[in-house]
């Protein structure tokens, strides 16, 4: 019995030990905040938080930053906002994630255009190529959707792929590289200087010169430029002026009208500082290059870079010196000339035209007539008039080639335009009266 007694004595004591632990539990417990109680309890509370949200369970919340998905696709949130049609609301729906991935594609272009360059030419083109997003989104979620008022709002999760945006990018770029055109230009190096101060250096170097005119054009040629010959000049002693340095600028921009130029690329090379490595020259150059449109005498772009040139023949190092000087500039500058032309071209350029032959009412009635019949012109604006010649500044969508296609083609009331003479930004014209 005593042993009965112990064993029974030893058992109770386990038992209001446990019951006591378990108290113990329940007390601290109860002393949490409620969704800690349970962590049952607290996912619960999770998923209900996310359906406020509209979201699904495990989903981030909106505004999130974008993330790669994969190597080929960004992860972008985006919102979409239509009006709110009480009798269609599948079309609120519909044009409010048409929206949002037009956002999605937009908010992308950040993460996937990465250079300076890339991001003017986009903003060239934006409006053609978001207008596409739709194919852009390989897939998306509907995180986030409601009316709002008038309005219907639609948050999505898109996955955009990289490779087709860039190609959509790329094409509608060189599209609008077709529609507006490249610039002809006419190409004048000058010949080369020597400033390292040694008179056995190569100076005016004909093989440094001509190595220098052909790097520039082959780069140019590669990306689709047409070029004047400057040889065809009428006068060959004013290209031979121009490569010493010596020609009147304008009487070379003069000649580059009569060639039919639009820009005027102006060469200039320097061989400078010279030292020695061992047996191997290392020569220092220069190339500077500046951009003149041939209408108004514009500098469009001005830039110099540099190039060193390491050989056991100084020659060779110092036409290797100026090679790379010109590699280097010649794609950078164009970038900023090409954006410029193609930035005018696509939004409306300004065009000077000249009428001859009117009065001063004639005047009055053709700006009108400009303004509401003729396509492309956007603004007129009289600049002067003076013994029946009047001085027109038109912004024009089109180019003075095709303007002066459709003003011969209107008929305008009681007077003709003839076409005297069309340059890249300015346009002749001569007002006939009809009976």
């Amino acid at each position: 019995m005593p042993i009965l007694d112990a064993t029974e004595n030893r058992a109770g004591r386990l038992r209001r030990i446990v019951t006591l632990v378990a108290l113990a539990l329940a007390l601290a417990a109860m002393a949490q905040p409620a969704a800690a109680q349970d962590a049952a309890t607290q996912r619960l509370l999770d998923i209900k938080r996310q359906q406020e949200q509209g979201l699904r369970p495990g989903q981030a919340p909106v505004g999130s930053p974008p993330t790669a998905s994969g190597g080929d696709t960004v992860t972008i949130d985006a919102k979409g906002v239509a009006s709110y049609y009480a009798n269609d609301p599948a079309r609120s729906r519909d044009e409010a994630i048409e929206a949002a991935q037009r956002a999605a594609v937009e908010q992308a272009s950040g993460v996937i255009i990465s250079t300076e360059s890339q991001m003017r030419n986009f903003d060239l083109v934006s409006d053609e190529v978001l207008s596409q997003s739709k194919g852009f989104i390989r897939s998306y979620d509907v995180i986030q959707q409601g009316q709002d008022g008038p309005f219907f709002n639609v948050t999505i999760r898109a996955a955009v792929v990289k490779k087709d945006f860039i190609q959509n990018f790329e094409n509608a770029l060189e599209n609008l590289y077709k529609r507006v055109g490249k610039p002809r230009i006419m190409l004048v190096v000058q010949e080369i200087e020597n400033t390292s101060g040694d008179a056995n250096a190569p100076d005016k170097s004909d093989s440094a010169l001509n190595v220098v005119e052909k790097e520039i054009r082959k780069i140019l040629l590669k990306q689709g430029f047409t070029f004047i010959d400057a040889r065809t000049l009428k006068k060959g002693s004013l290209l031979n002026k121009a490569r010493a340095g010596d020609a009147n600028r304008e009487g070379l921009l003069d000649a580059a009208r009569v060639s039919k130029a639009e820009l005027v690329m102006l060469g200039r090379g320097r061989i400078g500082a010279k030292s020695m490595l061992q047996k191997f020259n290392i020569v220092e150059a220069s190339v500077g290059l500046d951009v003149i449109r041939t209408d108004n005498g514009e500098v469009m772009a001005s830039d110099v870079a540099t190039g060193k040139g390491l050989h056991i023949n100084e020659d060779t190092a110092a036409v290797t010196a100026l090679q790379k000087a010109a590699d280097e500039i010649t794609p950078k500058i164009m970038e900023q000339v090409t954006y410029q032309w193609l930035k005018e071209k696509n939004e409306g350029q300004r065009i000077e035209m000249v009428v001859k032959g009117a009065s001063f009412g004639d005047v009055v009635n053709l700006r009108r007539a400009l303004g509401n019949t003729v396509k492309g012109v956007r603004k007129v604006r009289q600049k002067s008039f003076n013994n029946g010649v009047a001085l027109l500044e038109l912004e024009s969508k089109d180019s003075p080639d095709r303007l002066a296609e459709s003003l011969y083609d209107t008929e305008f009331e009681g007077f003709k335009l003839t076409i005297e003479d069309v340059t890249a930004s300015t346009l002749t014209v001569k007002l006939v009266k009809q009976k």
